[in-house]
């Protein structure tokens, strides 16, 4: 059944590792020193939702969110390590990736002869391209699966390896590929490809795929132990109004990285017929992994530029291991097109990101006056306005998330099908938002967009109109008053404490 060589291959401290190594660190120090702080606020928010679950909050009971669990537990030894040392938590975040990073090199090292020119490249691509979005799911499961995408190409052609690697490739891309299960695609068209190709030969139970199993066995059993809430609560939720939600469109999903994908393929293609060489396995297991990454942007069908990283990484090192893959090999001269494709997704994370807030959308002038331990909240449909305006401020967040998401649910709702229980699940975040008022009671609440005539009566574009049509909330919201500020804004400070909700239980908060 299993065909191993437990003899060791090849040792840790390559040529290739070496170089690969002081890539990663010095990346990872500049990282330190020059990349913008707060992260995006789809980490940033993480790195909140770790520390309240150290401290006592329950994911999607205590904390809203549509997401599954795994990438908070992962953040939770961050925060961790963080409040130990002093440091801040996205800080230690930086120097862990760094770390998982040379792991996953070092595993790939330790699989075969590899050229020092394309593990320092992946190097490049794990730590260097997705830097304007260091820390989302998709760098993680580029930077976890590089290992089972090599294991794979060494499958193809019959290589022996010990059983404590293949075990090692499995528990990593295990962790990698349950970050989101739309990336199931990358191991099915890998394992696909290796039934076609081997034929009689192909083995399915290996220890890389048992692993593989396992782990999404354990996965499954910790959710439904530890966070029931996930499957009885927010996923059925999330499928009733999510698609009302989004409105994609081809606009929306043509990103820089959609023409690099197309100018890699060219690149790939015209490399091959300049050399008259078939395309090694690597390139090939590379270019399987890249379709099943693609799968995943596609069914997503948000066109979020992070959901293209790991598509473009697999193409981009498709191409380099043809061009510079075998370690004896010196390597295939290449033209405009190739060289292109290796360059241009390196150059992805000088792309300025869209979150950035201007002079408008700073949310920073509507915390003026408040101090370290002040409780807020921000009432918004999207996370990108609270997070980065709550990071390294020592305000206590009374909300329940920091997107609201269920708003856009609501006018699309009302665009379309106008389903009763949509329009329910509305009412009931406004519901659940006083209840958490009157449990942690904000001194100051921010509306975003604010600003805006009440002849606007979108709930995404007009929250707190859409907020004061519940009469607990309005209720409130008798409790405070508007303050001034600038930016497409609406403050509002307390001015009479809140009497505690009479019934029902309290979010638990730090």
């Amino acid at each position: 059944m299993f065909a191993y060589d437990r003899r060791p291959q090849i040792g840790w401290m390559t040529r290739a590792f070496v170089t690969a190594a002081i890539l990663v660190v010095a990346a990872t120090l500049l990282t330190l020193a020059f990349l913008p702080r707060p992260l995006t606020p789809d980490v940033t928010g993480q790195l909140w939702i770790a520390d309240q679950l150290r401290h006592g909050a329950r994911l999607y009971l205590d904390i809203s969110e549509p997401n599954p669990p795994l990438w908070f537990w992962l953040a939770m030894p961050i925060d961790a390590i963080a409040d130990t040392v002093r440091a801040r938590a996205a800080d230690v975040l930086i120097v862990a990736i760094g770390c998982v990073t040379m792991l996953s090199l070092a595993t790939c090292a330790r699989l075969g002869s590899v050229r020092r020119l394309l593990l320092a490249y992946a190097a490049a691509i794990l730590i260097i391209m997705p830097m304007r979005d260091l820390g989302q799911r998709e760098q993680l499961t580029l930077i976890l699966s590089l290992p089972y995408i090599f294991l794979a190409a060494m499958r193809r052609e019959g290589m022996a390896l010990p059983l404590w690697l293949a075990l090692l490739v499995g528990v990593q891309a295990a962790l990698g590929f349950a970050l989101k299960h739309y990336f199931v695609a990358v191991p099915v068209l890998l394992e696909l490809w290796l039934a076609v190709s081997l034929r009689q030969r192909w083995r399915p139970l290996r220890i890389e795929t048992l692993t593989l199993a396992a782990g999404a066995v354990a996965y499954a059993a910790a959710v439904h132990v530890l966070t029931p809430e996930f499957l009885t609560a927010s996923v059925p939720a999330t499928m009733l109004a999510y698609p009302a939600a989004s409105t994609p469109e081809l606009r929306f999903m043509i990103r820089p990285a959609q023409p690099i994908w197309a100018l890699v393929i060219l690149g790939i293609i015209g490399l091959r017929r300049s050399s008259g060489r078939a395309l090694p396995s690597l390139s090939v297991a590379f270019l399987l992994a890249a379709a099943g990454f693609a799968t995943a942007w596609l069914i997503q069908l948000k066109g979020w530029p992070y959901h293209s990283i790991p598509t473009t990484g697999c193409l981009a090192l498709a191409l380099v291991a043809f061009a510079f893959g075998g370690a004896g090999d010196r390597g295939l001269r290449l033209g405009v097109l190739p060289l292109a494709g290796l360059i241009l997704p390196l150059l992805l994370f000088a792309i300025p990101t869209q979150w950035r807030p201007d002079a408008r959308t700073d949310i920073a002038p509507a915390f003026v006056g408040l101090g370290e331990g002040d409780v807020v909240a921000v009432i918004a449909r999207e996370g990108w306005t609270s997070w980065p305006g709550l990071a390294n401020r020592g305000l206590r967040f009374a909300g329940q998330g920091g997107s609201l998401w269920i708003l856009q649910a609501v006018d699309g709702n009302e665009a379309g099908a106008r389903d009763p229980r949509i329009a329910e699940l509305g009412r009931q975040m406004v519901r659940k938002t006083a209840h958490t008022f009157r449990c942690l009671p904000p001194r100051r609440v921010v509306f975003y967009p604010g600003r805006v005539p009440d002849i606007v009566t979108s709930a995404a574009d007009n929250p707190r109109r859409y907020f004061l049509q519940g009469a607990d909330f309005a209720r409130v919201m008798d409790h405070y008053r508007q303050v001034p500020t600038t930016g497409l804004f609406d403050a509002f400070e307390q001015v009479r404490p809140l009497a505690p909700p009479v019934r029902g239980h309290c979010p638990r908060r730090p």
